[in-house]
């Protein structure tokens, strides 16, 4: 690790100048002690407890400090407070919010460090029709709107690399950088129930909530369907809607879907990717060839089989 040097008490208030109303310091606790006597302690919280017990400090253990501690160290984002591994900083950072609930949002009850913070979150309860002024997408929340503008139009690169400062749009990026530029083994996050391997923490916990907890969490308003992901949902919001626009510019047949509608156009461009094993004919569609092979090229029955055996025998 790199050595820094002790910011000057001018620095430190300067900085302490920059901070907006309610924003906590982050401090750095990973080797705290006390000045007195030089014993190492693990935390505040503790610090303060011995500076009361052993040195006769006036001095509340249970006041606030105004301080959000993390302990830095290379490739380690673990929570000082409850040990929870996270996958980078920036993901630590925002479970802190679990530690410090200050300020708590109306609508679903969570808190955050930072007023900031909670307005931030509030922008994802706005529904409505959000569209975005760049190009035709339209979205549920001004959040998503955000979130869709600052990465595919304004291209913002947030993900930075631990080792060197290269920025990147997506962890995707970024760990394809640190694997092959640094030649690093990713953090790997194992299924304690089957031998899936993730290089995510988010990744890891979608799984286990779909495929072992087999948990339903988004239902429709109209029938009462259940799916695992809000994607899901959508896609079957399009029964109810009835809405097709996504149109051939050919034989102006309408469709729901956009990706029904890519492959509608095949046909028009005669585009016969799936191809029969057996006998060589292609098809449009994979269904085409699915009927074809069930058709003409049926699996040997069981007697067939076995008649076939006894011929060998």
């Amino acid at each position: 690790m790199l050595n820094h040097p002790a910011p000057s008490v001018t620095q430190i208030k300067y900085e302490l100048g920059k901070l907006k109303k309610h924003e906590l310091i982050k401090v750095d606790i990973t080797d705290v002690g006390c000045r007195m006597c030089n014993e190492h302690v693990i935390d505040f919280s503790n610090l303060k407890y011995h500076l009361l017990e052993r040195h006769a400090i006036n001095i509340d253990p249970k006041s606030s400090d105004g301080l959000l501690p993390f302990k830095v160290t290379r490739n380690n984002f673990t929570c000082t407070i409850c040990e929870q591994k996270c996958d980078e900083y920036k993901s630590l950072n925002h479970h802190m919010n679990v530690h410090f609930q200050n300020f708590f949002c109306e609508h679903c009850g969570i808190g955050f460090i930072t007023p900031d913070r909670l307005r931030t979150h509030s922008l994802s309860h706005e529904t409505g029709s959000f569209p975005c002024g760049s190009c035709d997408k339209v979205f549920r929340s001004r959040n998503a709107k955000n979130e869709h503008y600052a990465t595919v139009h304004k291209k913002v690169k947030r993900h930075r690399c631990p080792h060197c400062s290269e920025m990147f749009r997506n962890y995707f990026q970024r760990n394809k950088h640190v694997s092959s530029v640094h030649g690093l083994k990713l953090k790997e996050f194992r299924c304690n129930f089957c031998p899936k391997v993730f290089t995510l923490s988010g990744k890891l916990g979608v799984h286990i909530r779909t495929v072992h907890l087999k948990l339903k969490r988004h239902a429709c308003d109209v029938c009462e369907w259940k799916f695992y992901s809000k994607s899901e949902l959508k896609e079957h919001m399009v029964r109810h809607g009835g809405e097709r626009k996504f149109q051939c510019n050919v034989c102006k047949k309408a469709y729901a879907r956009k990706y029904t509608l890519r492959e509608h156009m095949r046909i028009h461009e005669n585009d016969r990717r799936f191809v029969c094993t057996v006998c060589g004919r292609s098809f449009v569609q994979n269904c085409s060839l699915k009927h074809h092979v069930k058709v003409h090229h049926p699996p040997p029955s069981i007697k067939t089989i076995t008649a076939f055996q006894d011929v060998l025998t």
